[in-house]
């Protein structure tokens, strides 16, 4: 064999290995890639084709049809409005409480923290009832002024785009508070004890400096507030839809009663459009103003604005606002579910624990609702866990341009409305060969496609942190791509995998847009139990008891999650010291 021959088998054997090893290596990243379009883009892909559809021909008919039609007009300014005023009151509350608390000297700060930490764990949908229960005719706030004045006629009605505005505003703040909390305790205030030691005033530092700096995440903070207020349906469900009010969800979710398939895949599209376009924004400037904090250098005692006797005006305000929105909406839920029947007179006579017996022991529906939500959590969680796991390794080890398609795609579900992707969902699994509607596995692909996004913004940022030394050496000593993932990847993200899992598995247990258009009998979850039970021969009583169950869990499940978010801040605070 001539050196020619002998170089030519050498080159081919070596080219012959590489290309093994490289389908052995990429292979789990080509199959979630896979399987990721499967469960996002060919939803996605099946309501766009849909939208230009009419009779199986190319069409703009449904285009036409919608935005010729002054009601869509007239249920985009709706929600822009209701967003907006929302997104207002959130900044003004949530905004103002972050800076009560990190900035100045007022007490009783854990109370506050806690309590802003409550509301968050309340469901939209149980902000909505509350609201309700207290501000109706035959609600606890007429009562309580009949007691004073028997005379007294009350007119005020809980149904109004202005009860959706102001019950999304206290939805939606404690995500302002915490979003702009984060950001002032990690100021190391260098700059500010600057301004101090050069005389300046505590309000031309706050102008100067504080503000500036807080400005960013504010901003974008705002505009993430914004697109969840556009694409919250529980809330306008409730309190809009009575009184005739739509917005764009409630518009979608209206439609598809009338089985116009072109003209709700063109509205979904729309609201799809409009929520990611805000989504976007707050993304884009989340990664263009983000500033970063030297943690090494110890700046002594955070210096805090002494408020002097302001406090005791401060006070009151603090016990009548917690009082108002989370105090008595929590008291008034916990009366109602054990009265005999919502709007009887407050006495002992008129109260029962069999309310209670029903949700544990007596309504086969709801027991189904709560171990579906416990499934359906379990199981997509668990899934999202995967596929995220495997996109952040790609994307933090393997740079290539399937890794960063695989990421693209994988975070589309987080800027799509729920009852968006619930519609993208029919669409793509009403008919053969993948006919899932009307079976449990049509939930599981949907919850795991919200979830992912989920998952992967709890991994990112730590993944960010770990050396790629780790999988390198690894990769050098011949470990398979699964033994890196599994025994050196894995572990080291546990933390953000851990919480990512819990908080997937909250949203199964309160979710409803979703729930509600994809449910089918057997199948029901406990959200779908929650927003239709009143009309399941019970009434606000029985809503109220179902509600107490999915606040406990959704604050124990808080719970936990920030025990073990504690726990590991500590020890890497400990090691980052050392």
């Amino acid at each position: 064999m001539s050196r020619f021959s002998r170089a030519k088998n050498t080159v081919s054997k070596y080219c012959t290995k590489t290309k093994v090893n490289f389908a052995k290596q990429n292979l789990p990243l080509f199959l979630s890639l896979f399987i990721i379009l499967f469960f996002i883009g060919f939803p996605l892909i099946k309501i766009i084709i849909c939208s230009f559809q009419s009779d199986g021909h190319f069409s703009l008919e449904a285009y036409v049809k919608v935005f010729s039609n002054g009601s869509t007009y007239k249920a985009l300014g709706n929600t822009l409005i209701v967003s907006v005023g929302a997104l207002l009151l959130a900044w003004l509350v949530g905004g103002g409480l972050a800076f009560l608390t990190e900035k100045t000297d007022i007490g009783l700060k854990k109370f506050i923290r806690f309590f802003i930490f409550l509301e968050f764990c309340i469901p939209p949908y149980i902000f909505s009832v509350s609201w309700v229960q207290i501000t109706s005719r035959g609600g606890y706030l007429n009562r309580l002024i009949k007691l004073f004045s028997g005379d007294f006629q009350y007119t005020f009605s809980p149904y109004s785009l202005g009860a959706v505005m102001i019950v999304l505003a206290l939805h939606l703040s404690p995500l302002v508070f915490f979003g702009i909390s984060n950001v002032l305790r990690k100021n190391n205030e260098i700059l500010e004890n600057a301004g101090r030691m050069s005389g300046a005033s505590s309000f031309h530092i706050l102008k100067t400096i504080t503000l500036p700096l807080v400005f960013p995440a504010f901003l974008s903070t705002g505009l993430l507030i914004f697109s969840r207020a556009i694409a919250n349906f529980e809330i306008a469900a409730l309190l809009a839809m009575p009184v005739g009010k739509e917005v764009l969800t409630t518009k979608v979710y209206k439609a598809i009663s009338a089985l116009d398939l072109q003209t709700l895949s063109v509205l979904s599209l729309l609201l799809i459009a409009v929520s990611y376009v805000f989504y976007s924004l707050s993304e884009g400037w989340l990664k263009k103003h983000t500033f970063s904090v030297n943690r090494t250098q110890k700046t002594g005692k955070k210096h805090l604005v002494a408020l002097g006797k302001l406090k005791y005006i401060l006070y009151p305000v603090l016990f009548l606002y917690f009082t108002t929105i989370l105090i008595f909406p929590l008291i008034t839920l916990i009366l109602s579910s054990f009265m005999k029947r919502w709007g009887l007179q407050l006495s002992l006579h008129n109260m029962t624990f069999n309310n209670y017996f029903v949700v544990l022991f007596g309504n086969a529906l709801i027991r189904r609702g709560f171990f579906n939500s416990l499934f359906y959590g379990v199981v997509s969680a668990s899934l999202a866990t995967v596929f995220a796991l495997i996109t952040v390794f790609f994307y933090k080890h393997i740079k290539s341009r399937p890794s960063r398609l695989l990421m693209g795609i994988s975070g589309l579900p987080l800027s799509i409305p729920n009852i968006a992707l619930a519609i993208c969902a029919i669409f793509a699994w009403i008919n053969p060969p993948f006919k899932l509607y009307g079976t449990k596995w049509i939930f599981i692909v949907t919850y795991t496609a919200l979830f992912i996004p989920i998952m992967i913004e709890q991994m990112k940022g730590i993944a960010e942190n770990i050396s790629p030394a780790f999988d390198t050496s690894a990769r050098t000593l011949g470990i398979p791509i699964t033994g890196r993932i599994i025994k050196l990847f894995l572990p080291q993200l546990s933390r953000g995998l851990m919480t990512g899992w819990m908080l997937s598995f909250l949203i199964a247990l309160r979710e409803i847009p979703i729930s509600l258009l994809l449910t089918s009998k057997g199948n029901e979850t406990i959200g779908v139990v929650l927003f239709t039970i009143q009309s399941n021969s019970y009434g606000m009583e029985m809503t109220s008891t179902v509600a107490i169950f999915v606040i406990l869990i959704s604050v124990v499940g808080n719970l936990v999650i920030n025990k073990f978010i504690n726990k590991k801040s500590v020890a890497y605070e400990n090691i980052t010291d050392e």
